[in-house]
């Protein structure tokens, strides 16, 4: 396989039609994925959990429908919570969802997060891949058939959600209240086809033990769903505090202050590398790291150091052992669970965790887990518990995005399960499918380490991969309506 290359000798004379279509669109495509990256659409969610999802979430999709307009699409607002661009008049649908809130932006970036910018063939903003660029490549598969009068069977709809990376509140709305298309397929994985997702088992554990006047404060909260690249922490003088500002090894800043009542205090800084949270060992947990240095100079006492390895340990591991949570299947891999934000409420040191388990799993990880919990000075309290999700891998619209992939950059890969979660998991008669894929390494000296993926500080995306995936969602999407039957 020629690594980010389509191969052209595999192509038929509708292939290299669409390639040059895409080719020739993409100048205009960033023009408008640059409309909405510019948009910081962090969404906001209420206590009761409905929409809409704060102002900027409302103002991305107002944008982004508008943009629609402009081509001469039909449109829909769905309570500001979801939007929809349409194509064609059938009675029956075909979704393509996308989402168009982001994650904070986190971390030290090199550029600004909501000015976007294109070096060396990367297109650099918050959002751009995770997932603004789907949603404006699913414009670009409508406006595809529109402009070559493609008369289609079903309907084609282009969907935007703006709370995925908070809960999907959207979409529990939205699949409460509105009809679902009789297919969906997610472009927010890696290709050819996710036909599955992990469970999700989130919550929070509290100390039960009151924090001690040595630890001031803890902060660390890059988001649930991101390994911290950033964590703070303030704490009294201590005789040992000395050896960390000495150490050469440490990942932990140190910076003397005084206390409101005139007494020294120093101000810890713990630096990491940002990743997804269902994939911490691509990063570096930098809420470890500030709590293995607090631990191993005694900076706190001897309670807060327990609480604190326990976490640690938690982490260290990795796949859920501290809380009865290791599972192992063969289509899904171990357990991964990783705590990714702690702060001190209400007197109590808290810290707020994820997990994704196999699709296995038949065990009530809620009742486990909270046992073990207990056994550690913890309460636990679960803030989400989903359950694994399984596409029938071999659908027909599955067979055919497989084998449109495979056929187009000449591979051979199957469908998987994943542990990241989409709007997959959510809808009915839903599989995700790209934009991910095998591409040439980043050239040398664009981004830092631990910069430039996705949900990472300088988040950019290739555009030769957006030009890639486009065609080949055009082509396998052309295929589906000519084959399947919904």
């Amino acid at each position: 396989m020629s690594l980010g290359e389509l191969q052209r000798e595999q192509m038929t004379d509708e292939d290299k039609e669409i390639a040059l279509w895409v080719s020739d669109k993409m100048p205009q495509l960033v023009k408008d994925l640059t409309r909405i990256c510019r948009i910081p659409s962090v969404a906001v969610v209420s206590e009761d959990k409905k929409p809409p999802y704060g102002p900027e979430c409302v103002r991305v999709l107002d944008e982004m429908l508008q943009i629609g307009k402009e081509y001469g699409l039909d449109t829909k607002n769905f309570d500001s919570c979801v939007g929809r661009i349409r194509y064609g008049d059938g009675e029956k649908s075909i979704g393509i969802w996308s989402h168009l809130d982001v994650v904070p932006v986190g971390g030290y970036w090199e550029h600004d997060p909501f000015e976007p910018v294109v070096e060396q063939g990367y297109m650099i903003a918050r959002g751009c891949q995770d997932n603004k660029s789907s949603a404006v490549m699913a414009l670009y598969v409508l406006l595809y058939m529109k402009e070559h009068k493609i008369k289609l069977p079903y309907s084609l709809d282009a969907y935007m959600g703006t709370s995925e990376e908070v809960g999907m509140f959207d979409i529990d709305h939205f699949v409460a209240h509105y009809p679902c298309p009789e297919l969906s397929l997610v472009p927010d994985s890696g290709f050819p086809v996710c036909c599955g997702e992990r469970g999700s088992f989130n919550g929070e554990l509290t100390a039960n033990e009151s924090v001690s006047e040595r630890l001031i404060s803890l902060s660390c909260d890059c988001g649930l769903y991101s390994v911290p690249n950033i964590a703070e922490a303030v704490v009294m003088d201590a005789p040992r505090i000395k050896e960390l500002i000495s150490s050469r090894k440490s990942s932990v800043t140190v910076e003397q202050m005084q206390t409101e009542n005139g007494k020294r205090a120093w101000k810890l800084t713990a630096c990491g590398i940002t990743a997804h949270g269902a994939s911490p060992k691509s990063g570096s947990n930098a809420l470890t790291i500030l709590c293995e240095a607090i631990c191993r100079y005694e900076l706190a006492s001897e309670n807060d150091c327990k609480v604190l390895s326990w976490i640690t340990s938690i982490n260290k591991d990795g796949n859920g052992t501290q809380l009865g949570a290791f599972f192992e299947d063969e289509i899904s891999g171990p357990t991964i669970l990783t705590v990714t934000q702690g702060w001190i409420r209400d007197g109590h040191l808290v810290f707020g965790f994820l997990s994704k388990y196999p699709a296995g799993c038949k065990e009530d990880l809620a009742v486990i887990a909270e046992k073990k919990a207990n056994e550690n000075g913890f309460s636990l309290s679960v803030t989400r518990n989903t359950k694994p999700t399984l596409f029938d891998p071999k659908h027909p619209a599955v067979t055919i995005m497989t084998d449109t992939y495979n056929r187009l950059t000449k591979n051979h890969e199957k469908p998987f399960v994943m542990s990241g979660g989409t709007y997959a998991r959510k809808l009915p008669r839903a599989f995700a499918c790209g934009t991910g894929m095998p591409l040439p390494p980043t050239p040398e000296g664009l981004f830092k380490k631990g910069h430039g993926d996705y949900h990472q500080p300088d988040e950019a995306i290739s555009l030769k991969r957006v030009e890639m995936a486009l065609v080949i969602y055009i082509k396998g999407i052309l295929e589906i309506c000519r084959k399947v039957s919904l």
